[in-house]
């Protein structure tokens, strides 16, 4: 019950709530027995060990900034501006 009001408040506060968990269930029983644990969750879903992995790599990346979108729309914003700037200076 706890679960899904975390959940349903904030998506963030549910994904950290899993993250740890995972993390938890690894340190107790190892990679190889939490895989074997959370197959049926992960199948149910439509999803593939690897693709978890994936997700959590990225997931990280992410909050580490070395992903961005917005930084990346930013620049767009930006090429497109001067793109402008520039068709507008030329005629």
């Amino acid at each position: 019950m706890l679960t899904k009001i975390v959940k349903s408040a904030s998506g963030t506060a549910g994904e950290l709530m899993e993250n740890r968990a995972f993390d938890k269930m690894v340190n107790t029983y190892g990679e190889g027995v939490t895989r074997t644990l959370l197959e049926r969750e992960l199948v149910k879903a439509g999803e593939t060990w690897e693709t978890f992995q994936t997700y959590r790599r990225v997931k990280t990346k992410i909050q580490n900034d070395q992903i961005s979108i917005a930084r990346a729309s930013n620049q767009a914003a930006d090429l497109t501006r001067s793109a402008l700037g520039d068709l507008m200076t030329d005629s």
